[in-house]
């Protein structure tokens, strides 16, 4: 059976990995890797623990075993950064987190503009589809949304930003003419390398996740144009960071 029948078959999405993130758990707990138990139902993922302040870096429970520089915050988020760029770090990273009780992803991330008339800075990714391998070994879909029930209704409405759509690739030196053309007719605004392989892993486990971008760089007239302030972004991914640290939600 060739992989494009394996595919078609489906039965191979419901077969049991043989190597179970459980025992990766189970053996790094019996060497002691790990300085807690359980962490908060909710996980920040983004890019550099200098997003946080100073003051939260220093208070907060410096978390050991994991891999990157992550924090428990308070008793609703854990922040976890610098695991790594692209799709497989980053789901690598959340399998290890819903062993310890993770059961809402939140990330913020870099995109690139396909469409230089955007003018929001900071948008809600409503779909995203895939060119990524990470997306084709936890669902045969070519795009993914995230699953719009009580939790993400209540962080969309908390921080109201624009919804946009991204195509999400794990080969950025391969965004060529042809796909940059084929995803625009999709009405896709932005490009990036994790938020369809964050909803398809949060699909497959039907747990909640919920991506914002960042617009940095743009490829609009298919050439690369680096990001014009580097500072500016920065601060808007720090401001988006400390906007979700500060809601609540206890009644959830």
């Amino acid at each position: 059976m060739n992989l494009s029948k394996l595919k078609d078959n489906k039965a191979f999405y419901n077969e049991k990995s043989i190597l179970d993130i459980l025992d990766i758990v189970a053996w790094k707990r019996s060497n002691k890797s790990y300085n807690f138990e359980t962490l908060p139902k909710t996980v920040i993922l983004s890019l550099s623990r200098f997003l946080l302040s100073k003051k939260q870096r220093i208070f907060s429970k410096k978390l050991k075993g994991l891999f990157g520089q992550n924090y428990i915050l308070n008793e609703n988020y854990v922040y976890c950064s610098e695991f790594g760029n692209g799709a497989p770090a980053i789901i690598g990273l959340m399998e290890e987190l819903r062993v310890f009780g993770v059961e809402n992803f939140i990330f913020i991330g870099l995109a690139g503009l396909l469409k230089d008339e955007i003018e929001e800075k900071v948008c809600i990714v409503n779909n995203a589809f895939s060119t990524s391998g990470s997306t084709y070994l936890y669902s045969d879909k070519d795009s993914f949304e995230p699953k719009k029930e009580k939790w993400f209704d209540f962080f969309a409405k908390e921080l109201n930003y624009k919804e946009s759509i991204c195509w999400s690739t794990d080969a950025p030196f391969r965004e060529t003419k042809m796909l940059f053309t084929y995803f625009k007719e999709k009405n896709v605004t932005h490009v990036d390398m994790e938020c369809a392989s964050i909803y398809a892993f949060a699909e497959f486990y039907n747990l909640n996740a919920l991506c914002f971008v960042v617009s940095a760089d743009s490829i609009s007239n298919l050439t690369w144009n680096p990001p014009k302030n580097k500072d500016e972004i920065n601060l808007i991914l720090k401001e988006t960071i400390e906007k979700i640290i500060a809601i609540k939600y206890e009644a959830l």
